[in-house]
């Protein structure tokens, strides 16, 4: 390597970490745009499992298709660093007195397959993560504990990580809470949300990650009196000032709860445009609405879906996913950053 050559590639070297540097000085929080997986703790469903569901598959109705439950994730540590997200998604199942989940009810009709799950970490008392009750139960992640146990030691091993969004699903019904004859086949009604359960959960929240790690609704409201009032006389903050940070989103059950006290909690909830404290919108759904989402996307962080359903995969159908890259939306989230080959070759990566 010639010296001239040497120069300019120390040069170009210089010119470019510069650029990384300003860009982050310059760019605010919702400015960037977001990868995010959908159900991000899930493991595919058992075949068995879904052979039987697929017996009735006319009695529940194309909206409950069971080939909609057929997808699966990495572990969290996998995609992020594999396939560069930085948003999630996790369903919470709220289980003050434990056990409620530690039985399978729909094996009772899979030979083969046990009920019981017999991990001591499933009888006690805290939130428990899976997808629907008693029939697609399958996860990477038994306790919520074991979610935020991972994305510690991930955010510590990256300490100047892209902050990462944590999308909260409060989880309200089971199909137990659907019908008479599941319950008594065994199959357990969901435990609501109150103000205790989600006192609870800030509480095994902060019992894993420290408020210096936790970008929250207080730290975005700053010294106004509201988080609109800061974002329309400060706009959002720089993203230097986010990096590290993890950022929840709470939607679900009862949400009008933690919603009563929006500065005292950790986690932000999605909201209506109108609402003062609203910093998260959901568009869950982008087709046909992108000039909508454009405009919200000036004020706010708006999370949609590239697909759903597994539908788009089997179709290899990019429509949604283009309507949400055109609408501008922040975090686009998805159930294939990893391609499903049975499928197509499907995939959303930007």
């Amino acid at each position: 390597m010639t010296w001239m050559f040497r120069f300019f590639v120390l040069l170009f070297c210089s010119l470019s970490f510069q650029g990384v540097s300003q860009f982050h000085d310059s760019t605010r929080l919702n400015e960037i745009r977001v990868l995010a997986s959908h159900n991000s703790y899930k493991k595919k469903p058992d075949l068995k499992v879904l052979r039987f569901l697929s017996r009735f598959k006319k009695q529940l109705g194309a909206s409950n298709d069971p080939i909609q439950l057929d997808y699966g994730h990495l572990l969290l540590s996998e995609q992020f660093d594999k396939y560069g997200v930085r948003g999630i998604e996790i369903d919470i199942n709220y289980d003050p007195k434990g056990g409620l989940y530690s039985k399978r009810k729909l094996n009772l009709f899979v030979p083969g397959i046990r009920q019981r799950v017999k991990d001591k970490r499933m009888k006690e008392p805290g939130f428990k993560v899976l997808h629907i009750a008693d029939v697609d139960y399958e996860t990477n992640y038994l306790t919520f504990k074991d979610v935020l146990t991972e994305l510690k030691k991930w955010s510590e091993n990256h300490p100047n990580h892209t902050p990462i969004f944590v999308n909260i699903e409060a989880k309200g019904s089971n199909p137990g809470d659907e019908s008479k004859f599941l319950r008594k086949l065994g199959f357990k009604k969901a435990i609501p949300f109150d103000s205790l359960a989600y006192q609870k959960l800030d509480q095994e929240l902060f019992s894993v990650l420290s408020q210096s790690t936790i970008f929250s609704p207080s730290n975005l409201k700053g010294n106004y009196s509201s988080i609109q009032n800061r974002i329309l006389n400060e706009n959002w903050p720089n993203l230097s000032e986010c990096m590290g940070k993890i950022i929840f989103i709470l939607e679900g059950n009862n949400e009008q709860i933690y919603r009563q006290n929006p500065y005292w909690h950790p986690m932000f909830v999605y909201g209506n445009s109108t609402e003062e404290h609203t910093a998260f919108v959901l568009r869950n759904d982008p087709i046909g609405r992108e000039n909508e989402i454009r405009e919200l996307t000036k004020k706010f962080i708006v999370r949609t879906r590239s697909d759903a359903g597994t539908i788009e995969s089997r179709n290899n159908d990019y429509t949604r996913f283009n309507s949400a890259w055109q609408s501008g939306a922040q975090i686009i989230s998805t159930d294939y950053y990893m391609p499903d080959l049975r499928f197509s070759n499907f995939q959303i990566k930007f």
